[in-house]
């Protein structure tokens, strides 16, 4: 029997498999969900039904009886309040998808796994576009089709899979090392890394630290830096025009949700309570209790916003002796591969073995000859250092970032395969 078919069949239908189990369960909890997930789904049938990317008048659960009893197609729904308190690209996916197969969440469930089938093939290509060996395709393959943080994130309604479909689309493009000259390929580049940032803004920096790290790396000359660094920049700040002129506010915000995350980040709390597994959970009111400026902000969305945005400042400036310590905090949680907080479950153990792998990984590039990946691990090093000093870090905002990290890993599988089995490296590792 011939190994590299009998093999990749099987865990193809491995694959399979898990993905018929995660479709299943996704579909028995569809109706019970809640918080961000069904906050995403409500922004989409606000843009749909009204044309307005805000809240409806809808009591809590309302739109959830909706969707299963039917009634969501036919009924009308009174538009609220603007909001922007979520980014904007997974709602607009939504809405789209509602848009042209109809008010099924159903729906939204198959798309994430056939956007999910189609990432592990342009995970596949972007291993070819590098000329690795067949046996570290195929096992690094199979290790992103299974990923746990993906299942466990593709039976929600969250932005985290979209945001990790996104970085595997980006990391195609950049390992297209004879055309990374090219303009196309910048813009390419440039359009995805700004799409990033409109889906899950804790990589606001990513986009243009790639650009700089490819460019102090002479993989880009000044003018693609330029081009590129200039459109990840001007596609975010579209959106943070669209909210100064809706909102009718002089603040340039790309989401009202920055007050709060700052808070949950910066508080007394943080340093005996943060870990990076419920970071989410953090009080962000705990920096109002002795702010006394409250009753001169607006009770609306912006107001709110910059209320905690102030509160988490004057926080800091009352508690200096308190920064370095939160930071420090902070940082060796956000990069800290082990879960501070035990969860159980076969998936949750599982995410943590492929966040020690990918740690690991992602040190181990940056003592490698590959330019491309040692710009890779350096912009999500920096990236992640930037956003967790500002706001907060945690295992499920780094689902994203599990593509990166799967790609490193592909590395250190190239590496043992080569030093194992041959002499010859054809490949810049």
């Amino acid at each position: 029997m011939n190994a590299k078919k009998v093999i990749p069949f099987f865990l193809a239908i491995l694959t399979l498999c898990i993905l018929i189990y995660n479709f299943r369960v996704a579909e028995k909890e569809k109706y019970r969900t809640y918080g961000d997930a069904l906050d995403y789904v409500h922004l989409a049938v606000s843009v749909l039904k009204t044309g307005n990317y805000g809240h409806l008048d809808l009591e809590y659960g309302e739109l959830l009886k909706d969707f299963k009893s039917g009634d969501i197609n036919d009924k009308d729904y009174a538009f609220k309040t603007y909001s922007t308190w979520r980014p904007p690209f997974w709602p607009y996916i939504i809405a789209s998808i509602f848009f042209l197969f109809g008010f099924k969440l159903t729906y939204l469930i198959i798309f994430k796994i056939l956007l999910h089938v189609l990432g592990c093939f342009l995970f596949f290509r972007t291993l070819k576009n590098l000329c690795f060996d067949y046996w570290p395709i195929v096992i690094s393959v199979f290790l992103y089709a299974v990923s746990p943080s993906w299942q466990i994130y593709s039976r929600v309604f969250l932005s985290e899979p979209i945001t990790l479909f996104l970085f595997t689309v980006f990391l195609f493009f950049i390992t297209k090392k004879e055309n990374l000259k090219s303009n196309q390929i910048i813009l390419s580049l440039a359009l995805i890394g700004g799409l990033i940032t409109i889906c899950h803004p804790y990589y606001l920096f990513f986009p243009f630290l790639i650009f700089l790290f490819l460019f102090a790396f002479k993989q880009i000359p000044f003018k693609h830096f330029f081009m590129g660094g200039l459109i990840v920049l001007i596609i975010p700040f579209a959106w943070v025009v669209r909210n100064t002129i809706i909102l009718e506010t002089d603040s340039l915000l790309l989401t009202t949700s920055t007050g709060a995350v700052m808070a949950k980040g910066w508080n007394k709390d943080v340093l005996k309570e943060h870990n990076n597994v419920n970071g989410d959970l953090a009080d962000e009111t705990l920096v109002l209790l002795h702010y006394e400026k409250q009753e001169n902000y607006e009770n609306n969305e912006v107001g709110k916003m910059q209320l905690y945005k102030d509160a988490t400042i004057n926080f800091i400036k009352t508690h200096k002796e308190l920064i370095l310590p939160i930071v420090f905090k902070k940082l060796k949680s956000a990069f800290n591969p082990l879960a501070e907080h035990s969860k159980a479950g076969v998936l949750e153990k599982g995410r943590v073995v492929y966040h020690v792998l990918g740690f690991l990984a992602m040190i181990f590039v940056l003592f490698l000859r590959n330019k491309i990946s040692k710009s890779l691990s350096l912009a999500l090093i920096f990236s992640t250092i930037g956003i967790t000093i500002i706001t907060y870090s945690g295992f499920r905002f780094r689902v994203p970032q599990s593509a990166l990290e799967l790609f490193f890993l592909a590395f250190v599988i190239q590496f043992i395969y080569i030093k194992l089995f041959r002499k010859s490296n054809s490949v810049t590792i």
